[in-house]
């Protein structure tokens, strides 16, 4: 039965991309004036939100096996070396079941997160509680390739970007 749940994770595989954002723990540096302080805030807060929302985006959109595998691609990194494995599981009915729900987002840079996800099959969790990377690529959020090797590697399968 495990063995059937991790071909069909393998089915559908995907990642994550990240966050800005970095700060100073230096009790020396001079705190920012209130209403500068705020603003710099409010404007992490933006840019924090917009990412995740991006990230969230990519992720589910990535692990929708009703979505085509040419669109799926385009949201993974190295997409183009993934398009055959992306199309091969296109033809399996069972990754017309397959979701994602995103549970968190975590800056690790300004072009990197990590992405914790749940990937479901009709619903149904089948690989809870994993943890994912996604990759900034231009201004497009992505699934990290090492999310999806990952994925693929579970299955017992290879590509050449892995």
């Amino acid at each position: 039965m495990r063995t059937s749940q991790f071909r069909t994770v393998a089915l559908c595989c995907g990642l994550v991309a990240a966050l800005a954002g970095c700060g100073s723990d230096d009790d020396t540096a001079a705190a920012p004036s209130t209403s500068a302080a705020a603003t710099t805030s409010a404007a992490a807060a933006t840019a924090d939100a917009t990412a995740t929302a991006a990230i969230t985006k990519a992720y589910t959109t990535f692990f929708d096996g009703n979505v085509p595998p040419a669109e799926r691609a385009a949201l993974v990194e190295s997409g183009d070396v993934f398009l055959p494995i992306l199309q091969a599981q296109s033809q399996n009915p069972q990754s017309s079941g397959t979701t994602v729900t995103v549970a968190s987002v975590k800056s690790t840079g300004a072009t990197s997160a990590d992405v914790g996800y749940t990937l479901l099959m009709g619903g149904n969790p089948v690989l809870p509680d994993q943890t994912g990377q996604a990759v900034k690529q231009g201004a497009t959020w992505k699934v990290a390739a090492a999310t999806f090797c990952a994925l693929i590697a579970i299955q017992g399968g290879t590509s050449t970007a892995c």
